[in-house]
């Protein structure tokens, strides 16, 4: 990376793994670089950018609207990201599960298979049906879309700095995906659906930004208590599920990370990293051992060359269209 005063964005930086990798390249990025915190709600995100603010009182950091679920949102947030002339990181975060109710017979199903239910949404009934104002899945759009056509966007200023796309995964990302509901909107699954296609994307996209100096690669941030918890809307519940998932890593499973910060490790590894100690046909995952301590462990990206192939060609009609 250049040692100027690199810009780094965040989207879905008010809280959670985003505010926590926001937080890691303030505090270990060599030369501090230039934050942009990329936030729906506009308030939740002048919050984040005050909590930083206090820890990092002479830290560049800029807030700006964005909901990558509103075309108009994403193209405007392009623009202003665009005046700043250089783009080096782009942390692709901000994610939405629509969350309807509780699963009762997916949650007596899980104790069949305790870890694979853990790290699943099958205690979740999620909502179906859900059509953005632009016409387009509304999970697929906050989650997928609005995410391609930033980066088609901010391509010329991610090229100008050599950049690195960083796209948030997830390991629920193979349960739900058909090419005939390919944004999910009447799927049971529509969250899942949208990881499975950033997983399937990302590689694909690494191939053709390479020619302009851009890189992509995919991180997991594990098993988080993050807001998403809070959607829920049963507390003891909330508080069940954290005595869970700390048991579940005293017992050695790694991939239980629990806080945003240890999330974040996959994300700030890929941001640092050489470009020879990446590969982008891989994923990358923030781990923690039994008493907390952060790692990362790579595992090749399970992809299936029909389907990026048949989602490439959707999202690149999807940007024709919206693109004018």
């Amino acid at each position: 990376m250049n040692a100027e005063q690199q810009v780094a964005v965040v989207t879905g930086a008010n809280s959670g793994v985003g505010l926590a990798i926001a937080r890691q390249l303030l505090l270990l990025s060599p030369h501090s670089p230039t934050l942009v915190l990329a936030c729906r709600n506009e308030k939740r995100g002048a919050r984040a950018r005050a909590q930083l603010l206090q820890d990092f009182p002479s830290a560049d950091i800029r807030l700006i609207e964005l909901d990558t679920s509103n075309v108009l949102s994403v193209q405007t947030a392009a623009r202003e990201i665009t005046s700043l002339g250089r783009l080096d990181l782009l942390f692709c975060n901000a994610g939405a599960m629509a969350i309807k109710s509780l699963n009762i017979l997916g949650i007596i199903r899980g104790l069949t298979h305790p870890i694979a239910f853990f790290e699943s949404s099958e205690a979740l009934v999620q909502q179906q049906g859900l059509v953005t104002p632009d016409g387009l899945g509304q999970t697929f759009q906050t989650n997928v879309f609005g995410h391609y056509l930033l980066v088609h966007k901010l391509l010329p200023v991610l090229s100008r700095a050599k950049g690195r796309v960083i796209w948030t995964g997830s390991s629920a990302s193979q349960l739900e995906f058909s090419q005939l509901d390919y944004m999910h909107i009447h799927g049971l699954k529509p969250y899942e659906s949208s990881k499975y296609i950033v997983d399937q994307i990302s590689q694909k996209m690494d191939e053709r930004l390479r020619q302009k100096g851009v890189r992509c690669f995919v991180g997991e941030p594990g098993n988080v208590c993050t807001s998403f918890l809070a959607n829920i809307g049963v507390p003891v519940l909330q508080m069940l599920i954290v005595v869970v998932f700390y048991l579940m890593r005293i017992c050695g499973l790694q991939r239980f990370t629990i806080d945003a910060q240890c999330a974040s490790t996959a994300f700030i590894y890929l941001a640092f990293a050489r470009d020879e100690e990446v590969d982008a046909s891989q994923k990358y995952y923030s781990c923690a051992s039994r008493w907390g301590h952060s790692s990362v462990v790579r595992a090749p990206l399970e992809c299936c060359t029909k389907d990026a192939d048949f989602l490439i060609s959707k999202l690149d009609a999807l940007v024709d269209r919206f693109d004018q």
